[in-house]
C-alpha cells in the first residue's frame, strides 16, 4: 500500500485487513482478527460469518467498482472471491501465493482463470506457476527487508530482566487463539521437564496485546517464565533456542539465526483431513525453503512436552547439533531473494493500471 501510494498518492484502499493496514489508510470492511481461523472443522463452524463477508465484499465492489483487487494469501476465501472480482471485470492480483504446490493442486486451474498475475515469495514458486500457464514474479520474501529494530543482547537481556550468563528460551505460541489453545499444555509440559534438568533455564513467551491475557495466565504459575508482549523479533533474536509455532515465524526466527523447535497442533479431524490431502515432507517454512529438515517439527501427537524438551535440550547443550542447524539455517538468505518486494508489486500494477 504505501509503495503504490508512492506512485500514486491518490490511491484509495478499502476491503479486508489488520491495524497495520489500516494505520496505512485501509477503510476495512472487517478486521483481519475476525477472519483469522485455522483448521478444516474450525473454518465450517464459522462458514455462515464468512458467507457475510464474501456477499459484503462483492457487494461494495459492485457500488464502488475499484480498478483493481489484490488478494493476500488466505485461500479458502480468496480463491472463491477471486472467481466472483473476475466475473465483475475486475483485475485480480494474487500476492503470497496459497500453498497449492502442497495440497488442493487442484485449485492452479481455478487460479488461472481469474488470476492477472501472482505474486510469490519462495523462489521454488515461480518456475512452478510458469509450468501452470499463471503469469508469475518472484518478489523475494518480506522477512529480507524487515526492520527488526533490534537492540543489543546486553541490552535486551537488562531491560527485561533476564540474566546473560544463563540459557534463555523463547516461546512463540501462535497469533491465533486456537492455536494457543491447543500449545498451552505443551510448553507448560515441556517448561516442567526443562526446569528439571536445567533448573537454569530462562524462558520468555512472546505475548500479544490482541489476545487475551488469560492465555497467558497459566504460565504465570512459574517463575522464571516472563510475557514479553508485542516485541516479538528481540525475543527470536537473543534467545538460545525459540521453540515456535509453525508458521511466517518460523521463518522469522531462521532468518535471525537461532536455532528452533517447531511444533503445531490442530484439531484431531482437521488434522486427519490434512494428512490425506497435504503432499509435502515439510511443513515449516525454512524446512520447504531449504528442502530439508534443518529444524525439527513436531506435529500434532508429537507435539508433546516430553519430545519438546527433548529436542530444546539438545540444541541447549550439544554444540555440534546446535552447530549443524546454525549453518543450514545461514544459507536462507542466499535464497530469500533481495530488497525490494513492495515495489516490485506496485511498479508492475501501476503499470497496468496507467
Amino acid at each position: 500500500m504505501a509503495a503504490m501510494k508512492a506512485h500514486n498518492p491518490n490511491h484509495e484502499f478499502w476491503g479486508l485487513g489488520g491495524d497495520l493496514m489500516e494505520a496505512e489508510g485501509l477503510e476495512a470492511l472487517y478486521h483481519a482478527r475476525d477472519l483469522s481461523v485455522t483448521g478444516f472443522i474450525e473454518v465450517i463452524k464459522h462458514l455462515s460469518f464468512f458467507r457475510l463477508v464474501m456477499t459484503s465484499v462483492i457487494n461494495e465492489c459492485e457500488i464502488r467498482k475499484p480498478d483493481a483487487a489484490i488478494l493476500l494469501d488466505y485461500p479458502g476465501f480468496n480463491i472463491r472471491l477471486g472467481v466472483k472480482l473476475k466475473a465483475l471485470g475486475i483485475p485480480v492480483y494474487y500476492y503470497i501465493s496459497p500453498q497449492v504446490w502442497a495440497w488442493k493442486k487442484g485449485r492452479v486451474k481455478t487460479m488461472r482463470q481469474f488470476v492477472k498475475r501472482m505474486f510469490v515469495i519462495f523462489p521454488f514458486e515461480e518456475a512452478f506457476y510458469k509450468k501452470q500457464g499463471i503469469p508469475v514474479t518472484f518478489t523475494g520474501h518480506p522477512v529480507v527487508e524487515k526492520d527488526f529494530q533490534l537492540p543489543g543482547r546486553s541490552d535486551f537481556y537488562t531491560q527485561y530482566g533476564f540474566d546473560e550468563s544463563k540459557p534463555l528460551v523463547a516461546l512463540l505460541p501462535g497469533s491465533r487463539r486456537n492455536e494457543m489453545e491447543r500449545h498451552t499444555q505443551p510448553l507448560l509440559d515441556a517448561i516442567r521437564l526443562l526446569r528439571q534438568k536445567q533448573p537454569e533455564i530462562q524462558f520468555a513467551i512472546a505475548g500479544l496485546s490482541t489476545l487475551s491475557s488469560s492465555y497467558y495466565d497459566p504460565f504465570t504459575e512459574f517463575d522464571n517464565v516472563k510475557i514479553i508482549r508485542d516485541a516479538p523479533y528481540p525475543l527470536m533474536a537473543h534467545a538460545d533456542v525459540a521453540i515456535v509455532a509453525s508458521g511466517t515465524a518460523t521463518l522469522e526466527t531462521a532468518f535471525l539465526g537461532t536455532p528452533l523447535v517447531v511444533i503445531y497442533k490442530i484439531a484431531p479431524i482437521s488434522y486427519l483431513i490434512g494428512k490425506l490431502l497435504v503432499d509435502i515432507e515439510h511443513i515449516a517454512m525454512p524446512n520447504l525453503i531449504l528442502g530439508e529438515r534443518a529444524a525439527p517439527e513436531l506435529i500434532q501427537n508429537e507435539a508433546h512436552g516430553q519430545s519438546i524438551a527433548f529436542e530444546t535440550l539438545k540444541l541447549l547443550t550439544d554444540p555440534s547439533v546446535n552447530k549443524e542447524m546454525l549453518s543450514k539455517l545461514a544459507q536462507l538468505k542466499d535464497l530469500l531473494g533481495q530488497p525490494g518486494c513492495a515495489e516490485i508489486i506496485a511498479t508492475e500494477i501501476e503499470r497496468d493500471l496507467e
